[in-house]
């Protein structure tokens, strides 16, 4: 292969003159993405198909306050992470800070429950993001079950009201 290289240039296109001068091309060439690069932060959030007010529906028909929370008087927020690759698809899904008695594993099958999201974007680019969500259990007083139930993700918070007897 080096000798037809050789053979197929010319003498002045192997060698330099002394004193001429060399052009040199300049290639940007960009640094390599993986696949899997997760954005922390991006020009256009994920989000529920349908906007919040589906995400709020979809809570109030799926979420069931745990019994043994109930019965314990349990309140507070379950703080999760998940990731939205770029097909819109969940996972990596995590409990970042509980409150237990069964609030956080329902927390994480609400959300493993969900519909694909709409895939953030950076730059006009899908990417793959992570997000963060909080979902409060709230108990009304001398009742058996939630009457607030709310989610925070980093930009958008929403409180809704529902008289779920699950």
């Amino acid at each position: 292969m080096l000798l037809l290289v050789f053979f197929a240039c010319d003498k002045s296109e192997l060698f330099i003159e002394p004193g001429e001068e060399m052009s040199v091309a300049v290639v940007e060439v960009p640094k390599p993405t993986s696949l899997d690069q997760v954005f922390m932060v991006v020009e256009e959030q994920p989000s529920y198909p349908g906007g919040n007010e589906a995400w709020s529906k979809h809570l109030s028909r799926t979420l069931n306050y745990p019994v043994e929370a109930k019965q314990n008087g349990i309140e507070g927020a379950v703080y999760l992470s998940y990731v939205v690759d770029k097909t819109g698809k969940l996972r990596d899904m995590q409990v970042l800070k509980g409150i237990g008695h069964g609030c956080d594993e329902e927390a994480l099958r609400v959300l493993m429950e969900s519909e694909n999201w709409n895939p953030g974007k950076q730059r006009g680019q899908v990417v793959s993001s992570r997000m963060q969500l909080r979902i409060v259990f709230k108990l009304p007083d001398g009742t058996d079950g939630p009457s607030t139930i709310s989610h925070e993700t980093t930009e958008v918070i929403v409180e809704m009201k529902d008289n779920l007897s699950k």
